[in-house]
């Protein structure tokens, strides 16, 4: 008998876990789906993959803040440049920009695809990021002066610097 009732409480308490696990999921939809159509929204970057070399995570906290038409990227950047600014010694990807050509897509695998095209200089950057229904993303940056990158991140309300 104690076995059974041992049982039984295992199995409801299962039930409650995946039912916890699918209410933090549709939390999640929910909210990233607020993000993307409030227009002001922060990607945190975690891993990023330059077109050579190897992929590295990233340990300090590297974003972009997309809001009011403006980009304000903090990245880092490795790989190669096939144009670079005499004496520069920040990344190219640290800037604060306009925004031009911004496209907001469903994704077909759910989820969305917004893109838009900024100026840092002389330097024209693509930013095309995949996001997730539950707000996992990649960003994908493309630039005139130098090979392509791409991060792993998350879509996150905008931080409030104090």
């Amino acid at each position: 008998m104690l076995v059974s009732v041992s049982m039984i409480y295992a199995q409801e308490s299962q039930e409650t876990r995946q039912e916890k696990k699918e209410a933090r999921k549709a939390e999640l939809i929910q909210r990233t789906n607020n993000l993307v159509k409030s227009g002001e929204w922060q990607f945190d970057a975690t891993f990023m993959t330059p077109a050579s070399g190897r992929g590295r995570s990233l340990t300090s906290p590297y974003r972009v803040i997309v809001k009011n038409d403006q980009a304000d990227s903090y990245l880092p950047y490795f790989g190669r440049a096939y144009k670079a600014e005499y004496g520069n010694t920040s990344s190219p990807l640290s800037f604060r920009g306009e925004i031009s050509d911004l496209s907001v897509k469903d994704w077909k695998k759910g989820g969305w695809v917004i893109s838009f095209t900024t100026v840092n200089g002389s330097d024209r950057l693509d930013y095309t990021f995949h996001i997730a229904e539950t707000g996992s993303a990649t960003l994908m940056v493309n630039s005139t002066n130098r090979q392509p990158i791409s991060f792993s991140g998350d879509l996150t309300e905008i931080e409030s610097r104090k």
